[in-house]
């Protein structure tokens, strides 16, 4: 299961400076490695499917049952809810403002990949259509989401939507965390799915594109 706070990891040696001296001229030297804390917990592989198989699902909150028009678009929404009520849990919010909605997740993934979990796009990758940047962040204890990461997950991992959509959730959390602080309030479905995508300040036409196929999903998924 997850790791516990103040997990120990392994940094690599790397060059520090120092005071130029007789003894190191150079001003370099190399640290060897040595221990570093985690911030928060951080799941590998294993800890997800183990999530995933043990969650109770008594109380779960299933987005709507709706294919949106696509061959799996069903298929991955007891995987959502499972992790939208998971992510929840562990940051829990303040009215007014909401908890995530899994119809969000399953409309976001609607407009990145269709429910492919292989699509065509050079810059992201599998069904959350996370980029190789964002995985990175994702892995980073001491990063922007060092209160809760993942560890161990390779880019091909992203291919299995067991793995993609956890992640998935986890960054959109964070996401939806900077839209309300850009925004000083409570961010709206389309505000965090553009923070999401990136398109949040943009006024290009992309962004208008990106929106319009998010609130067409979305749109059918509230009516249900």
């Amino acid at each position: 299961m997850e790791s516990k706070r103040k997990k120990v990891t392994i940094v690599r040696t790397h060059p520090r400076r120092v005071p130029v001296s007789p003894k190191n001229p150079s001003g370099v030297t190399i640290v060897d490695r040595h221990p570093r804390r985690r911030h928060g917990p951080a799941l590998n592989a294993g800890d997800i499917r183990s999530i995933t198989a043990t969650r109770d699902r008594k109380g779960l909150i299933y987005p709507a049952n709706d294919q949106l028009g696509f061959r799996n678009g069903n298929k991955y929404d007891e995987l959502i809810a499972i992790w939208v009520d998971y992510f929840n849990e562990k940051f829990p919010v303040a009215p007014p403002n909401a908890p995530l909605d899994p119809d969000v997740i399953k409309a976001l993934i609607a407009s990145e990949s269709g429910f492919e979990t292989s699509p065509k796009n050079p810059q992201a990758i599998g069904i959350a259509q996370i980029t190789p940047e964002t995985l990175r962040i994702l892995l980073n204890p001491e990063g922007e989401t060092k209160d809760f990461t993942f560890k161990g997950i390779r880019q091909k991992d992203l291919e299995d939507p067991e793995i993609a959509i956890p992640m998935g959730i986890r960054w959109i959390l964070r996401k939806k965390r900077l839209a309300e602080g850009k925004l000083g309030r409570g961010a709206t479905p389309e505000e965090i799915v553009l923070e999401y995508k990136g398109l949040l300040k943009s006024k290009s036409a992309y962004q208008q594109q990106a929106l319009n196929n998010f609130r067409e999903h979305y749109a059918i998924l509230r009516k249900k």
